[in-house]
Parts: structure tokens; C-alpha cells; sequence
């Protein structure tokens, strides 16, 4: 066969009288051994006159082969949590009062803080890592939905925590606004969060590794405050003419700031078809916040005997920039299970955030707020490695 485009040096460890010509699949033989040679193959320590030309190759391509097979390659892990989770929030506690006033059926005149407890409710985590195993690096991209609401109802003699309701019959906030024979509340919470994350991986011991990260968190948090407030009660110097009133609060907010945190795993059964371990995971961040507000009370007909039309009031509140601060903890057990192509994770957890300062607008008898807000419950996630 003719090369037209390879040299044909004399291989000078040919031992026989009848040097061979070495071509193109020769070069590639050559290349293929130097190969597996750096890889440290004692196969290749023995003389070339021990083994046929044709065994050098096949046995070069193999430990070629073998070689890319064990290399370490990037892993690709889409992965979605189910969140259950419970809100806590300052304020939620005191959005009505109930007043038993002295003389009526008491001894003593009464108050009660009417609360709006959150119920737990569903969520979703969705996200995606990237990790390179020779370089123990990682980085993580998720986004974080929940949504959970709030009722409550009041009842007997009711007096409004909220700042429209005061100015209702009293436009220059000589006297006091109007209390009522009873009152709801639907309070809607709407949370989202975008987090990347940069983190490496330091084996401490056989029985912890340490995965440092930081990383870049967004959030959005909006929260709706719906009231109506039923038959207000007339006093000697207010005679109301309208049967019910709407008081409805808006806060919006948005963040945007560095995270730091640490992932601490710690094994608990490696087995060559599974493992188990334990992992545990504290973080906090510090955003640049941007909080909205509004406020606005409305009657469903005319006020009073003194104010003859319908009154809408609307509280203006200047936006407020600031930090916002807010710690997370995770922890929980994850179960692995590699496989020929896709590598299968579980994890049952548990988590909590506490957001310090979240809850920020002007309240009738408690003034500006700055109150925290957590939410805290179990996740189930599956992943799947590619």
C-alpha cells in the first residue's frame, strides 16, 4: 500500500534483518502508546521485540480507551424540591382588637389582640447544578416559589390596627375613627427567590467534607392586606350611614445581595449501590432592599351625617431603601443511587428562613413596623445526574 502522505522512517528497535516501514497507522500506533505510558501502564515497560506490532496496537487503543472512561467529567443535576412550609409574621398577630369595655357583663374591661394565623401551604424549589469532579467545584442555580394566606374574623365590639380606618368621620385626626360589630381579613403572601451559588468541596476526613460557598440571592416578596369592617357603631358625636368599609394595604418588596454559607455532608452508609448521608447547611445574605406601600380605605356608601358622600382615603407612604438581612438554615439526610448513566438523589429536610426586617408599613397603634417574618418547614427533593 502506497502512504503519500506520512514519511516512512526505519523503526530503530525493529531486531530482524528486514526493517519495516512505519506509516500513518504506525505514527497513530506510537501516539496511542506514549499515551498510555504517561498513564503509568507497566505493560508498556516491555520491549517492543516481545510483542507483535498488531498487539502493541489494540493493546495501546485499549488503555487509551480505558483512560477516557475513568477520567472525571462534568455532572449535570436538574433537581425540584416540594416545599411545605408554615409563614410567621409580626403584626399578623394585632390587625384587630376586640373590646370588652368596663360595665358591660365585666368587672373588668377586656382587650384582645385578634392574630391572623397562616396555614401551611405548598411550595416549589427548582434549580439546576454544575459540578466538575476533578476540580471539586460547583456551581447551583434555583428559584424558590411559595404563596400561603391568611383569614381570621372578628367579632363584638372591633377597633381597626390600620391607618385609614382612624381618618374615616375624622378627616383632621382630632378624634377617632369608627370601631365596628365585626371584621375579616384575608392576608395574601406571594414569595420568590433566585439564588446562584459558587461553592468548592474540602475533604476535612473520611467522615466530613466542607463545601464553602458564595453566591448572589434575589427576592420578591409581595404581600396583600384585604379587611372589611361590618356595621360601624355610632357614638354621641358620629352618626354613620354606611353599612361597611374596605381597607386594603400593599407592601411590595425587592432584594438583591451577596450570600455566604457553608455545606457540611457527613457520610452514613456507602455502600457500592447507594449511599446515605447527612447534611446540614447554614447560610445568610444581606440585600439591597426596596420596599412599597399602600394603603386605602373606601366605605360602600355615605359616611355620616357630617360627611355626606362616600369617603375613599388613601395613606401615602414614602418607599423605604435599605439593607435586608436574612439567615437560612438546611438540614436533613440524602440518599444516592449511581447507575450505568443517570445517578438518582432523594433528600427529606428540613428548612427555615427568617427574614429580619421584612414587614415595614405604618400602623395605626403600633406605628411604623419593622418586623421579621420566617418561614420554616420539611422538602422532598429528587435529582438526577448526568
Amino acid at each position: 500500500m502506497q502512504h503519500t502522505s506520512c514519511k516512512m522512517p526505519r523503526h530503530p528497535e525493529i531486531a530482524n534483518d528486514r526493517a519495516q516501514p512505519i506509516g500513518c497507522g504506525r505514527w497513530s500506533l506510537l501516539l496511542a502508546m506514549t499515551i498510555a505510558m504517561l498513564a503509568g501502564n507497566p505493560l508498556w515497560a516491555q520491549t517492543v521485540e516481545e510483542i507483535p506490532w498488531d498487539t502493541h496496537e489494540s493493546l495501546a487503543w485499549q488503555e487509551v480507551a480505558s483512560i477516557a472512561d475513568t477520567a472525571p467529567v462534568r455532572t449535570w443535576t436538574p433537581f425540584a424540591e416540594l416545599l411545605a412550609w408554615k409563614l410567621t409574621e409580626g403584626s399578623a398577630e394585632n390587625w384587630a382588637q376586640e373590646i370588652t369595655p368596663l360595665g358591660s357583663g365585666s368587672l373588668y374591661g377586656t382587650a384582645s389582640l385578634v392574630e391572623a394565623p397562616f396555614s401551611w401551604n405548598a411550595g416549589l424549589r427548582v434549580g439546576l447544578e454544575i459540578e466538575h469532579p476533578a476540580e471539586e467545584v460547583q456551581a447551583t442555580l434555583s428559584y424558590t416559589y411559595f404563596g400561603t394566606t391568611a383569614t381570621a374574623q372578628a367579632a363584638g365590639v372591633v377597633y381597626s390596627a390600620f391607618l385609614g380606618n382612624f381618618y374615616a368621620d375624622n378627616p383632621d385626626g382630632a378624634a377617632f375613627g369608627p370601631n365596628y360589630r365585626s371584621a375579616d381579613l384575608d392576608w395574601d403572601v406571594q414569595f420568590h427567590t433566585l439564588d446562584l451559588e459558587f461553592g468548592k468541596t474540602l475533604a476535612i476526613s473520611s467522615a466530613l467534607a466542607l463545601r464553602p460557598y458564595v453566591g448572589i440571592k434575589g427576592a420578591v416578596i409581595r404581600q396583600n392586606i384585604d379587611s372589611t369592617w361590618h356595621d360601624p357603631i355610632d357614638s354621641s358625636s358620629h352618626t354613620y350611614l354606611y353599612s361597611s368599609a374596605t381597607e386594603k394595604l400593599k407592601q411590595d418588596f425587592w432584594g438583591l445581595g451577596p450570600t455566604l454559607g457553608i455545606h457540611a455532608i457527613a457520610p452514613i452508609s456507602i455502600t457500592p449501590s447507594h449511599s446515605v448521608t447527612a447534611y446540614f447547611n447554614p447560610s445568610a445574605t444581606l440585600m439591597y432592599g426596596n420596599w412599597t406601600f399602600s394603603d386605602v380605605f373606601q366605605t360602600d356608601g355615605l359616611t355620616s351625617t357630617t360627611i355626606l358622600t362616600p369617603s375613599t382615603i388613601a395613606i401615602n407612604s414614602e418607599d423605604i431603601h435599605g439593607a435586608a438581612t436574612m439567615l437560612r438554615l438546611s438540614c436533613g439526610l440524602q440518599w444516592e443511587q449511581p447507575g450505568r448513566r443517570v445517578t438518582t438523589r432523594l433528600r427529606l429536610g428540613y428548612e427555615a428562613q427568617v427574614w429580619l426586617n421584612q414587614m415595614q408599613f405604618y400602623s395605626y397603634n403600633m406605628g411604623r413596623l419593622n418586623n421579621l417574618m420566617s418561614v420554616q418547614g420539611g422538602l422532598l427533593e429528587i435529582g438526577l445526574s448526568f
